[in-house]
């Protein structure tokens, strides 16, 4: 008598679940409203206590998601790059005229920089004025589309300032993950202060990050507290750094797209 197998690996099965897959063996009951409702009820509920429990560690416990994914506490948490993808849509959903990441058209085009134009509107047949709205438009889309490439920039720095733990690289990258998910959250958060103006905006969001980030790598990387500030300033130094850079690239190549 044949033994029954998976019908995803097909495996030898030894119970209701395969061993190598763990793919469960189907069953009438499987079908049942009761089954089915049970299902849909648990999905719902697991998934709003996910989100919640994800994200209000993100918000509120600095360091507490990339040390629980580190350990393997991943259950109760969304994974990094869903994290990173949710909190990405929002900003740019809800930021969509921001230039945090990319330069806007009117200070691109008046920056003094060497971008010839005219050259351009004769090659596109199109009208300064259209170049202009052309450009912030493919910016946009860049600006969104590539912000994942941050992600192992910040995990590089991470490397350099803690190049003697025992930390691997792609542990550096969940954790610089988390923190770019973080800082989108807190730029949407800006929002609720920036009828005070641009300039209490910046203190805020530096203030918040700079607090964050320091918070999350004395948890984190262990370190002491005066090697903690220190590495938090550098690494928030950095970030602005690539912050520019970042925002020069997608110029660059949004100019060359249109």
């Amino acid at each position: 008598m044949n033994k029954p197998t998976c019908k995803t690996c097909n495996e030898t099965l030894k119970g209701k679940f395969c061993h190598n897959c763990g793919e469960k063996v189907v069953e009438e009951s499987d079908f049942s409203i009761k089954t089915l409702s049970s299902q849909i009820v648990d999905g719902v509920f697991n998934v709003d206590s996910k989100f919640y429990k994800t994200f209000v560690s993100l918000l509120f416990k600095p360091g507490k998601l990339t040390i629980s994914y580190i350990e393997g506490i991943r259950k109760p948490y969304m994974k990094p790059i869903q994290v990173f993808l949710i909190t990405n849509i929002l900003f740019f959903l809800l930021l969509t005229q921001a230039d945090i990441l990319r330069i806007p058209a009117k200070y691109y085009f008046n920056s003094g920089r060497n971008i010839n134009i005219e050259a351009k509107t004769k090659d596109s047949k199109l009208t300064e004025t259209q170049i202009y709205q052309k450009y912030d438009k493919v910016s946009s889309d860049v600006s969104k589309s590539l912000v994942i490439l941050i992600v192992p920039l910040l995990a590089f720095i991470l490397w350099l300032l803690f190049l003697k733990s025992r930390f691997l690289f792609g542990m550096q990258l969940i954790f610089a993950m988390h923190y770019l998910s973080f800082f989108f959250l807190i730029c949407l958060l800006a929002i609720v202060v920036s009828k005070f103006g641009n300039r209490v905006v910046q203190i805020f969001i530096v203030g918040i990050n700079l607090t964050y980030i320091y918070i999350a790598m004395r948890k984190f990387y262990k370190n002491n507290i005066i090697w903690s500030i220190i590495k938090a300033i550098a690494f928030i130094i950095s970030f602005a750094v690539i912050t520019l850079l970042y925002r020069e690239f997608i110029s660059a190549v949004s100019f060359k797209l249109l």
